[in-house]
């Protein structure tokens, strides 16, 4: 009987197909998978308990050896995408680390898929990178241009922008890629912070426009205001890497606090603190009044009108010249790589239906 049984097994269909099927890496130890976020956490209770487990250890695994190892993250990624295919959290996660190593094509895909399942649009900019990275700038343009984009954050929105001055300059237009970043948040903090990617950016067009005095400012002038490691701006100038500033403990906090209770000097010089503190309270105000000076808000990084030399002209990308003679042949390669990416997802969507037969053979045979 069982020799038979196993006979049966060896030729049932499709498996040949899931022979092909990458094996799955191992997890590091330590990994349980409630390292992920909440949000994360909830969208994977759309799988079973075992398969959701399994999946979140992958996710971990992806993230924790992305900087060390991009090739074992990345296959981390891929495995939980082919388990939890349905869950966009997991589809975004490969995505954002096929971006990240390079591989644009996947990258594309897996964040197309994963916005259609959540509706979370701040993964346009890596989208439309993407397309950038597959040669295809005007694709990297026509997301620019979309409703989607019109959606983002600050963060997201400026990203974007930058993505959207590096296609002019793919196409060889870099006055136009200049023009496009040179938005109020160059010169002005948003929500409180210096947009020091955006001041790299700017230095490297500048470069690529011969004004490389120019361009060496800006990578210093970044390099001075990246506490965070934000960009390689201190590495350009042989400068090492800012390491970020530890914030106070709480028991340290609460140390002075109790010095400062049983200071004998502390009345005598209460009045002299007094006019201190006055004093201080009017320079706070003075920079305070700065402060909001320098802010800028999320809509002036659309509104054409806000900086003299923001040419909404240059952000508009629906102008593409469509009698360019090289459009048939930039539309059988795009049909090309839209025929690839529907194969993808066919490949997908068989080892999906191959795991759902495994799961039901392996508890037939836990019934018999």
């Amino acid at each position: 009987m069982s020799p038979r049984r196993d006979d049966q097994r060896a030729s049932r269909p499709g498996q040949e197909a899931r022979a092909d099927r990458p094996i799955e890496p191992r997890v590091p130890e330590g990994i349980t998978g409630r390292e992920l976020d909440k949000d994360v956490q909830a969208e994977l209770r759309g799988l079973s308990k075992e398969t959701a487990e399994r999946v979140a250890r992958h996710m971990v695994a992806a993230h924790l050896l992305e900087e060390s190892d991009n090739e074992t993250a990345l296959a981390h990624a891929r495995f939980a995408a082919r388990l939890g295919g349905r869950v966009g959290a997991v589809r975004e996660t490969h995505g954002i680390i096929a971006y990240r190593a390079g591989d644009f094509r996947t990258a594309s895909r897996e964040l197309r898929t994963s916005v259609r399942i959540t509706g979370r649009t701040d993964v346009l900019p890596m989208i439309a990178d993407s397309e950038r990275g597959l040669g295809r700038p005007e694709r990297a343009l026509d997301i620019a241009s979309s409703e989607d984009a019109s959606d983002l954050s600050a963060a997201a929105a400026i990203e974007l922008i930058i993505v959207v001055a590096g296609a002019y300059a793919d196409t060889g237009d870099i006055e136009t890629a200049l023009s496009t970043l040179e938005i109020p948040a160059l010169r002005h903090k948003v929500d409180g912070r210096w947009q020091v990617r955006l001041w790299v950016a700017y230095a490297d067009l500048l470069d690529r426009a011969g004004r490389a005095d120019e361009a060496k400012r800006w990578i210093a002038l970044a390099a001075d205001a990246d506490t965070e490691g934000l960009t390689d701006a201190a590495e350009r100038l042989g400068r090492p890497a800012p390491q970020p500033q530890e914030e106070p403990a709480w028991a340290d906090d609460e140390q002075v606090s109790v010095l400062d209770a049983y200071d004998p000097d502390a009345d005598a010089d209460a009045d002299a603190d007094a006019d201190a503190d006055a004093e201080d309270a009017d320079v706070d105000e003075i920079d305070e009044d700065d402060a909001d000076d320098e802010q800028v808000s999320v809509l002036d990084a659309y509104d054409p009108d806000a900086d003299a030399d923001a040419d909404a002209e240059d952000a508009d990308v629906d102008e593409i010249d469509e009698d360019d003679a090289d459009d048939d042949t930039e539309t059988a390669q795009d049909s090309e790589a839209d025929d690839a990416d529907d194969a993808d997802d066919a490949e997908f969507a068989a080892d999906q239906q191959a795991e759902d037969e495994d799961d039901q053979a392996r508890h037939t045979g836990e019934s018999a």
